[in-house]
């Protein structure tokens, strides 16, 4: 009988289709991989961002607390100075009875003929008596309500008003017509008088005249525009006395007849402080975000500009800032530019200025 034949197995019967999903199922698991290995950069950029961004929550909710509390200490104030005022006026009822009382007395020795030498003696007495008054009413008399501190404050923003030489820089820039991008972008798109009236510029321009108003009268002033361009409004930058009424309201309407347009260039406008003779001590920076430009051919080229950028051009603008200038950034913050308010604060806190983001109804 024969023996089955035994069947001999052959290892190379794979077929070509085994083969190739093989192939592709490694092909499937390299492309999973890499996907994962993005997904964790992109979560953790996003992570970083959020973080920021909950930091600059934290430190704009201490700031309205700050300001609650500062609205509370002007209301106390207001009270005193009303007290005070009454104190004065009651006061100031007693010296008029003093003198009508003087004035009795002189009827009186009149009548009576006593001599002039008493008179005189008892006139004179009378009058040394009032002026000491006089003098003790002015000494107590208030003059400005103010929060604690040095230097000539205002209660409601802790701006230094002094100087010898101050200059007002507004920014003239697109973005000074809305707070988001969207607007802005309608807003350019529309008629100049549209642009005018639009309320982030009215602000702007009415902060403008708030400062030139309560700026002090021995000081001198000027007034100047930055876009891509950094230009004087008052003359062509020779510094004016506060007290020069028709220059300066000629500068304020102008203001109000140009709409804002182009982009922030903040590098010309510290050029253009650097040249004025004698520089100014005290900058009032009215803006609402980091630079969009220099004037560096790549940049003027550049059509968007990311957050970095927008660091590194403000840092290279820094650099043409004079040494010994107070710099007050009053910020009226713009859509999409988180890093904007520390580094005012920054700017205005290493120069010894002020720094503040307003709220909507001021001035």
């Amino acid at each position: 009988m024969k023996r089955p034949r035994k069947r001999q197995i052959n290892v190379f019967l794979l077929s070509f289709l085994d083969i190739m999903a093989g192939g592709f199922g490694a092909v499937v698991l390299i492309f999973l991989i890499i996907d994962h290995n993005t997904s964790e950069v992109i979560e953790s950029a996003n992570q970083e961002q959020l973080a920021q961004a909950r930091l600059l929550e934290h430190k704009q909710e201490e700031e309205e607390k700050k300001l609650a509390e500062i609205r509370e200490i002007v209301a106390e104030l207001k009270s005193q100075l009303a007290d005070a005022i009454e104190k004065v006026e009651n006061i100031q009822s007693e010296v008029d009875d003093t003198f009508e009382e003087v004035e009795v007395i002189e009827r009186q020795a009149l009548d009576q003929s006593e001599s002039e030498e008493e008179l005189r003696s008892e006139i004179e007495s009378r009058e040394e008596e009032l002026k000491r008054e006089k003098v003790r009413l002015e000494s107590r008399r208030p003059t400005a309500i103010e929060i604690a501190g040095t230097g000539d404050r205002q209660y409601l923003t802790g701006l230094f008003l002094g100087g010898n030489h101050i200059l007002v820089a507004l920014d003239s820039s697109a973005s000074m017509l809305h707070d988001t991008i969207v607007n802005v972008v309608r807003l350019r798109n529309m008629s100049e008088d549209a642009q005018l009236n639009s309320k982030k510029w009215i602000r702007a321009v009415d902060t403008v005249e708030w400062l030139v108003a309560n700026i002090p009268i021995e000081s001198d002033m000027q007034i100047a525009t930055f876009n891509e361009d950094a230009k004087f409004v008052v003359g062509n930058g020779d510094w004016h006395d506060a007290t020069d009424g028709p220059a300066l309201e000629t500068a304020i309407e102008l203001l109000r007849e140009t709409p804002p347009a182009g982009a922030t260039d903040l590098k010309n406008l510290f050029q253009l402080i650097a040249r004025m003779n004698p520089l100014p001590d005290n900058v009032f920076l009215i803006t609402d975000g980091l630079p969009t430009t220099d004037d560096s051919a790549a940049s003027r080229r550049r059509t968007t500009v990311t957050g970095e950028q927008r660091i590194r051009l403000f840092r290279n603008a820094l650099v043409e800032l004079p040494a010994g200038i107070t710099i007050n950034s009053i910020l009226f913050p713009f859509e999409g530019d988180p890093w904007a308010s520390g580094s005012f604060w920054e700017l205005s806190y290493n120069t010894a200025g002020t720094y503040m983001a307003p709220s909507k109804d001021w001035p």
